[in-house]
């Protein structure tokens, strides 16, 4: 592998590290203090709704690149 496969899966393995070290300090907070069972629905579907309207102004998958370049 070379270039960019290289840095992806040097990238996946030092994000999936870095996740299970911030998850461990994590678990143990107390979400419903700080984020409220209703706030915490509407940030859910709002963040879907901006993911789904992103979907739909994209016309290409991402990673592609044009043909010819």
């Amino acid at each position: 592998m070379r270039g960019w496969r290289t840095l992806t899966l040097n990238a996946l393995a030092a994000g999936a590290a870095l996740a299970l070290e911030v998850s461990r300090f994590l678990v143990g907070v107390d979400w419903a203090a700080h984020l409220p069972p209703a706030t915490a629905l509407w940030m859910l579907v709002l963040v879907n709704v901006a993911n789904i309207a992103l979907r739909h102004v994209t016309d290409r998958p991402a990673g592609w690149r044009k043909s010819g370049r």
